[in-house]
């Protein structure tokens, strides 16, 4: 950013919003500034930082999560709200933000605006169903996070708008979600990942949303993998056919570190396994 003139600390989101709306194109804002480096823009004069604008809660309330867009990853996989909200999924996908020293970095905000497809977050909050609330000097706004990241988030936002928060929606009584994925090391980019989020009725599964991140740019839902398992019980046999859709569904870009035949392949082993967690959950039993 050579062209960089000041470093602005608003004290308040809408101080923080008035500065934005001051230089429309020229004026950037920033969270944890961890993937600052990779999203280098030669128009940017001004960087808003967003570290003493507050948006750090996390709080459960009839509605569902709230999530401050400036919460850490490491709040989240730790938040006493999240384990109440019975949001297992959501704290393991917190915990997979890299190292213990990124997770304190990396806002729930800058991880889902700045996608890339390595996040985790959006994944998993994909799954959840989870709504992004949206703000600028002209007003305020809501959009799904499936919405969101159908095209890259920047794109998404309207110029000078921050998002403020993101809304996790109650788990139903029988649901259970799950969050894994899978590198070359613990902290390496991931080569793929699963979110699931179940819910059953009976002795049957309800509903179904399986959500694969790392393979594209964007994550996406796995609709074929979705309805293999709807009206199903929730048992090995379905969980391997689910697998299989998934497998055959799934679009993989080229990466250097390992086949597309490997990692399509992948997907299908953590969305097996991703299904047995999200239903002994979703059914009440340890996982």
């Amino acid at each position: 950013m050579k062209n960089l003139a000041e470093f602005q600390y608003p004290e308040s989101v809408e101080a923080a919003l008035a500065l934005l709306a001051a230089s429309p194109g020229e004026a950037r804002p920033l969270a944890g500034g961890t993937s600052l480096v990779f999203a280098a823009d030669p128009r940017t004069r001004v960087l808003v930082d967003l570290s003493r604008v507050g948006l750090r809660s996390i709080t459960l309330a009839a509605d569902g999560l709230h999530l401050g867009a400036m919460a850490t990853a490491r709040a989240v996989g730790r938040a006493r709200a999240v384990a109440d909200a019975g949001l297992a999924g959501l704290a393991e996908a917190a915990a997979a933000c890299g190292s213990r020293l990124l997770q304190n970095q990396i806002t729930v905000g800058g991880n889902v605006v700045g996608l890339y497809p390595w996040s985790d977050l959006p994944p998993v909050l994909l799954a959840l169903g989870a709504v992004a609330r949206l703000r600028s000097a002209a007003g305020a706004r809501e959009m799904s996070v499936e919405d969101l990241v159908a095209r890259h988030p920047r794109r998404q936002l309207k110029p000078g708008e921050l998002m403020v928060e993101i809304v996790v929606p109650p788990a139903p009584r029988h649901g259970g979600s799950a969050f894994l994925t899978f590198g070359r090391t613990a902290v390496d980019y991931t080569l793929c990942d699963v979110a699931v989020a179940l819910e059953l009725g009976g002795d049957a599964i309800k509903a179904a949303r399986v959500v694969v991140g790392g393979l594209r740019l964007f994550p996406g839902r796995l609709c074929a993998a979705e309805s293999t398992l709807v009206g199903e019980q929730p048992v090995e046999a379905v969980f391997a056919a689910a697998a299989a859709a998934a497998m055959a569904e799934v679009q993989v870009a080229n990466d250097f570190r390992a086949s597309r035949e490997y990692r399509r392949e992948l997907c299908g082993v953590l969305v097996r396994r991703v299904l047995q967690v999200a239903a002994q959950r979703a059914a009440g039993r340890t996982a």
